[in-house]
């Protein structure tokens, strides 16, 4: 498995390349600094007048989980915060009329003994087809400040083909679903099912570190996990994930070696060119029929109700 910057090369061979197990770090697109700049406003102002990377030392758990749970489904949800993120995916070169991309979502880990659970959960080692994601997922990772090799993300490059005992077989992606209404109210404890690997042992750890500015595009079959942050800053992050309706319709993606989840979140995939979902017909086609009364999208209303349980 490789690291490419810059890689030059045709939307087919990018998403084969991270279809492949490597992974890609682009440094030249002003979309991302364009998001950068419009994500540090958005924390600057929600944390006036501490600085947003320290603000944990001025806000405990609690006040910190009511303060982070209506601001991340507005920030998700913003007109603004689409656009961006369809400039960015257009920028790259991937084709509007193919691509499907679902929402921005804002990350942020504090440092340890501080908030972890719920609106800024610590991911453990983890694959997002674990999430019951499409094996055709591509993900953007972006940092809004300097990301720090003790307070980031890493990967374990070498199990991208090698099966790892985990918990996927206990998530469901529409329970899931329901699960998330009470999500900012998690506070001290996780309630939601959150699949991770059992006693995972990394063959070869990678911390990638773009600068802001730059972003780092990795297959959603990729190993990863949120680093313990001991760095005394906040980290924030933005992620989003794009599929091509090409490789969802010739079955073209990253091998899936140990997924045991269910349901799917191809559902949450919107097409950049008009904003359509992929038809539901083949949705049910590729991933079956779902239960009469399952929660198949997570809404933007669902989102907000979630905030006010905290």
């Amino acid at each position: 498995m490789s690291i490419f910057v810059d890689p030059g090369v045709t939307d087919d061979d990018l998403r084969q390349t991270l279809f492949d197990g490597n992974l890609v770090i682009l440094t030249r697109l002003q979309a991302v600094r364009d998001f950068v700049d419009y994500t540090r406003e958005q924390l600057t102002e929600l944390f006036k007048p501490h600085d947003p990377e320290f603000a944990h030392e001025h806000f405990d758990k609690l006040e910190m989980a009511r303060i982070l749970g209506p601001w991340k489904p507005g920030f998700i949800h913003s007109d603004v915060s689409k656009k961006l993120v369809c400039e960015i995916i257009r920028e790259a070169g991937l084709p509007p009329e193919h691509t499907h991309f679902d929402l921005p979502k804002p990350r942020t880990s504090f440092p340890v003994g501080h908030l972890t659970t719920g609106v800024a959960f610590a991911f453990p080692w983890h694959r997002d087809v674990w999430y019951s994601a499409p094996r055709q997922q591509v993900n953007w990772w972006l940092p809004i400040f300097e990301a720090r090799a003790n307070n980031s993300m890493s990967f374990d490059l070498p199990c991208f083909t090698r099966a790892v005992p985990n918990t996927s077989g206990q998530f469901d992606y529409y329970e899931n679903n329901a699960g998330r209404l009470t999500t900012a109210a998690q506070v001290d404890k996780e309630k939601q099912a959150r699949p991770g690997a059992v006693d995972h042992q990394p063959i070869d750890e990678q911390v990638i570190l773009p600068a802001p500015g730059e972003v780092l595009l990795f297959s959603g079959a990729q190993l990863h996990t949120s680093i313990p942050n001991t760095s005394g800053r906040a980290r924030y992050s933005v992620d989003f994930r794009t599929v091509d309706a090409r490789d969802l319709a010739a079955g073209r993606g990253a091998p899936l070696v140990d997924a045991d989840c269910t349901g799917t979140a191809i559902r949450d995939f919107r097409n950049i060119a008009d904003g359509s979902a992929f038809p539901e017909e083949t949705v049910r086609e590729i991933f079956g029929e779902p239960p009469a009364d399952a929660i198949l999208v997570f809404s933007r209303e669902d989102a907000e109700r979630s905030a006010k349980s905290v």
